[in-house]
């Protein structure tokens, strides 16, 4: 892991955004762990700790700066749109516009962002950003919403946590994405994580012991991605 991943990771362990035990997905699988990124920008703290992250991943790693405008899918991705572009300002000097999508039209007042809500204009360059990647089906949709409105070009997905999974067609959800013209990058592969945590004490506690790795392994072997 590289030295923001691993702090990434001890931020989200320390502030409780991610979980180990039996959980059950918005799908009906039952996870033996469970990210709820709401957590890692509950307090301004941590909300600066969680933007550094994703805000390396996109100068440092392979995302890159080059697009125009960061959505944020509601609700989750709302948030973390705003610290995001705040960090790329004044942390690495880059001004991008920000905004996100209503999940019910606006009936109201101005009703031009009774869709979006945000500067987002023609040929923009998207970036998408959010917490995780399940099926991958609510972010094409998500995509395909934006493109109703605008004409757009995909930078892709910036997550926090890559699941690594396949649909209920047993598709691999990162091809399906990409197929879309939605390529993920992540901040972390779950994978990554279950190995670095395996038996290693963090603080005085054991996240991720033998037990609790044999049950991500099977459920790895059901919905995991292979190869």
């Amino acid at each position: 892991m590289k030295q923001h991943q691993q702090d990434f990771l001890l931020h989200l362990l320390e502030s409780g955004a991610i979980k180990f035990g039996e959980f059950r997905l918005k799908s009906g699988r039952i996870s033996p762990y469970f990210v709820n990124i709401a957590v890692a920008i509950n307090t301004g703290r941590r909300a600066s700790k969680t933007a550094a992250a994703y805000v390396t991943e996109i100068v440092d790693g392979a995302v890159g700066t080059d697009f125009d405008y960061i959505h944020g899918p509601a609700y989750k991705g709302i948030p973390l749109s705003v610290i995001i572009a705040e960090k790329l300002w004044d942390a690495r000097g880059i001004d991008v516009r920000w905004g996100y999508d209503r999940k019910e039209e606006k009936r109201y007042g101005d009703l031009a962002d009774r869709y979006i809500v945000g500067d987002i204009r023609d040929r923009d360059s998207v970036l998408m950003v959010d917490d995780v990647v399940v099926t991958g089906r609510t972010k094409i949709d998500n995509w395909e919403k934006l493109t109703r409105y605008r004409d757009l070009s995909p930078k892709g997905i910036l997550i926090a946590v890559d699941r690594q999974e396949i649909d209920e067609e047993e598709n691999n959800t990162a091809e399906i994405l990409a197929e879309a013209g939605l390529n993920v990058h992540s901040i972390l592969r779950i994978t990554e994580i279950f190995d670095y945590l395996l038996n290693r004490t963090i603080n005085g506690t054991v996240y991720v012991d033998d037990r609790i790795k044999a049950l991500f392994d099977e459920y790895f072997e059901r919905y995991g991605v292979t190869g």
